[in-house]
């Protein structure tokens, strides 16, 4: 659930919306709230970073600050919608403060705990280079937020091929963790001696470890000299 900073209100606005509640609390529909647009904004977005936020939203990094600095002005319907599947904040209190801020019906966004770097296949390799030089918005690696917990070198890396079908399809975004020790049955990346990643479940046979893919087409093969990289926390498919 995303984490809710409430932005400060004076006493006077308290007091006049719980005077008005009070008086007739059918009427709670119809109270505005006197936040300024920023500060509506800044509340729906909680505790996630800017960056974050961005994110979710597919907006620049910029458009957010625009939107808490004050710079604009109004949000336009879709983008306050938007706002709403993503933070459960009302679309009409986030464009207008139209009281409640929040609807009965929708639910809360997930926890993110933060953002890690996509990287490619090659990249997975040498994954420790790659993540110790993320930075989120400096138009590197692309940041993808995920709710699993974050350690030093967690990543994200793309489903390629069908070899892992039909659980996992090409496009999934997969959150790799490599501080996690394999077991058998782990989802896996695994890389080979030319540094290139394959993505399978880890099986062991007696004292025999293998890869093993979920689409029959694909032959089972011995873990070998092959070196896991990390184990697979989570998958998501995003379709645009």
């Amino acid at each position: 659930m995303f984490n809710s900073v409430l932005c400060s209100h004076s006493a006077d606005h308290f007091s006049t919306l719980k005077a008005m509640s009070a008086s007739d609390p059918n009427t709670l529909d119809a109270l505005i709230d006197d936040m300024a647009l920023k500060d509506r904004i800044s509340e729906a977005q909680g505790s996630l970073s800017n960056a974050q936020f961005a994110k979710a939203m597919k907006v620049t990094a910029a458009s957010v600050t625009q939107w808490k600095d004050g710079t604009t002005k109004s949000l336009k319907g879709e983008i306050a919608t938007r706002m709403e599947r993503v933070t459960g904040y009302r679309a009409d209190w986030i464009l207008n403060g139209r009281l409640p801020k929040r609807a009965d019906n929708v639910s809360p966004g997930p926890d993110v705990k933060g953002t890690v770097p996509l990287l490619s296949n090659i990249q997975a390799g040498m994954y420790r280079e790659f993540v110790d030089n993320f930075h989120p918005g400096d138009g590197g690696a692309e940041a993808i937020p995920t709710t699993v917990q974050i350690n030093k070198h967690t990543f994200a890396l793309r489903v390629v091929g069908d070899s892992m079908e039909p659980r996992f399809t090409e496009g999934m975004i997969l959150i790799v963790e490599p501080e996690m020790e394999a077991n058998p049955g782990d989802f896996v990346i695994a890389k080979n001696g030319d540094e290139e990643t394959t993505f399978k479940q880890l099986i062991k046979d007696g004292p025999d470890w293998f890869l093993k893919p979920l689409n029959d087409r694909y032959p089972i093969k011995p873990l070998g000299e092959s070196q896991i990289v990390g184990v697979v926390r989570a998958a998501s498919l995003n379709f645009r």
